[in-house]
This record gives C-alpha cells, structure tokens and sequence, in this order.
C-alpha cells in the first residue's frame, strides 16, 4: 500500500506516504538527497524512495492484484534497479522511460512493485512491469496508488486503494493554483493508514529544492531539508539557480525576459527592460545584469575583501549592507549560514 501524488501548478509539489508492515525502514538525508530505506537481508539498506538534488522524485507503490506478467522471464530490468538509479542520479528519467518503453521491465517473485517517477520539469512516469508504462508530460496531476491504471477498477483487492486515489483527486482538484506544500501534507494525511500503517509521509517542493517528511503520521512533527548547488548562490546569499533573469538566460527564453522586465521595473520604480535581463549567476562565469554586474554594492564589498559570499565575512550579522537583501528573503541568510 503506498500514495504517489505529483502536482504541477505554480509549483511542482511531490508526494509520497510508504505504507509498511513488518519491514525495517529508515530516513537518511544528504547532500545527495533524502532517502527512505528499507532494510534487505541479502543486500543491506536500499534507497528505495525519496527525493533527489536534480528534482527527481521516486515512489514504488505495490500492484494489487499481483499480476504473473511481472515476473523475471529471462532478460530485462529490475524496477528497483531502475527505481534506483534514478534516485541516485545514475540515469535521468528520459533514459529510464526509454528503457521501459523498448526493454522489458520486471518485478520481485510474488510482488508487483511499480515505479511512480518524476522529474524537476513535473514530467511523470508510472511503470508497471509487465503491463506498460505511462508518460505524462507536466501533467496538472497525476495519481497512483495501489491498481494498475492499465486495469483501473476492473480486478479487485482489498488494498488496491482505489477509496485513496478518488480522495486524492478530488481534493487536488478542488485546492486551487497555489497548491503548496501544505495541501500536499493535507491529502497524505486524509489517505495515510494504519492497518498497513504509513510510517513516512514525504512532501518535495521541486521549486524551492525542499523535502518535508514525518515519521507515523506525527503531522506535528515535520522535518526538512533544502538542497544547495552552492556554485549558485550569490554573494548576498540569494539563490541564483532560481532566478528568472538566469532561467531566461539559460533557456533562451525571451518570453519570461519580458515578464521578468516588467516585473522588476514595478517592484524597482526603474524602467528595466528585457534585454537587460541575461545574467548567468552572480559568482559564475558570464554575462551579468547591470545591476549584478555594476550596481550592486553587496557584490563589489565581497569582491573586495575578498570573500566568496558574505557568509565568510565577521560582521555579517550585523551588516547594514544586507538589510536590504534580508528584509524581503529571510532564506538568503539561511543559505549563508550554511556556506559557513
């Protein structure tokens, strides 16, 4: 039994409860991602589920009814293994869908496991060895529980969670554009369990590079962790990976130059326009914008030092320079504490 939820609106949100019985798990958390593990007699731990940095998301429902197709009938790919090297960044997810769209995929004796995969962009891939699999390019949403979406409710079983995906979509389509990371805790705890109890319910906010998870439904009690590329934060702290003016810069995209223009000139009160808007980073090589480039006075004291963040300098807490940064994004000083 297990809940796969992916979201695509403002953000892209992840999530994911692990129904268990009878099985030894664990949280591990890194830099290399937020992992929950189960514990295998002949391997050892295996990172099975969870939450990598490049926005990848895996989820491994169980198929009920339990389809014979699944299993091993000569040459092939484990789903866990597939499961896995996504998870670790040893594939992408376009190399793992064309790997279940031209090889055959199989499962564990006597257990149908199924992959519910995601990317950073929202892109959804639901594997289901010896059926098939299903490519959703950003989807507003997509859903797996227990049944095979190949079958829906044709074939019945008592855990197939059929009651548990009809909840799941009826509250995501009643929640509105800012589905956030609250909405997503709000539906895994209307779908947790506790004959099969779910032992841990994780939320990814792919756009702020946030895991939120808890441990036996202590909704009370969530932990989290931010994932840092810390070659993208400037020095003032701010994160340039996500900046617009650099996503424009990157992706060529001249649309997103002009909202990012128009936007920037109102918050500013100065004209700002889209050709000013191409910048690859703060402390990365390449074009800036003039502000970054000329005008920011953060950037020129850190260079003169010289640090490589404010975050190496003594008198950053007291800063009056960084005020003007902290008082609209409390994270920046969060992200220089930890590039201490």
């Amino acid at each position: 039994m297990c809940t796969s939820i992916v979201v695509n609106r403002k953000k892209t949100i992840v999530g994911w409860n692990l129904d268990l019985l009878d099985m030894e798990y664990r949280v591990r958390s890194s830099g290399s991602g937020v992992f929950i593990e189960i514990f295998d007699e002949k391997e050892g731990w295996l990172p099975l589920f969870g939450a990598n940095p490049e926005g990848d998301f895996v989820g491994m429902p169980t198929c009920w009814p339990y389809d014979e197709r699944s299993e091993c009938s000569g040459q092939g790919n484990s789903i866990i293994r597939l499961n896995i090297d996504l998870l670790l960044g040893r594939k992408t997810l376009p190399e793992i869908r064309e790997t279940a769209e031209n090889e055959p995929v199989y499962s564990e004796p006597g257990v149908t496991f199924m992959g519910a995969l995601s990317d950073r962009e929202g892109n959804v891939l639901h594997i289901v060895p010896g059926q098939g699999n299903l490519y959703y390019e950003r989807p507003d949403h997509a859903v797996l529980t227990n049944f095979s979406p190949f079958k829906g409710d044709s074939e019945f079983h008592p855990w197939m969670g059929m009651d548990r995906y009809k909840t799941a979509e009826a509250m995501i389509r009643e929640a509105g554009d800012g589905f956030d990371v609250a909405d997503c805790f709000g539906i895994l705890k209307a779908v947790s369990q506790e004959k099969c109890p779910t032992v841990v319910s994780m939320v990814y906010d792919v756009s702020g590079k946030t895991v939120y998870w808890c441990e036996q439904r202590d909704w009370d009690n969530i932990l989290s962790m931010r994932f840092l590329k810390q070659e993208y934060i400037g020095c003032c702290g701010l994160d340039c990976e996500t900046c617009e003016a650099r996503l424009a810069t990157v992706r060529g995209d001249d649309e997103l130059r002009v909202r990012v223009a128009e936007l920037w000139s109102e918050l500013n009160g100065v004209r700002i326009t889209p050709d000013m808007i191409n910048c690859t980073g703060c402390r990365l090589p390449g074009v800036k914008t003039p502000f970054c480039g000329s005008i920011c006075v953060i950037r020129k004291c850190v260079a003169d030092k010289p640090f490589e963040t404010c975050g190496n300098c003594p008198e950053m807490d007291t800063c009056e320079k960084l005020e003007m940064i902290m008082g609209r994004n409390r994270s920046a000083l969060e992200n220089l504490k930890m590039m201490r």
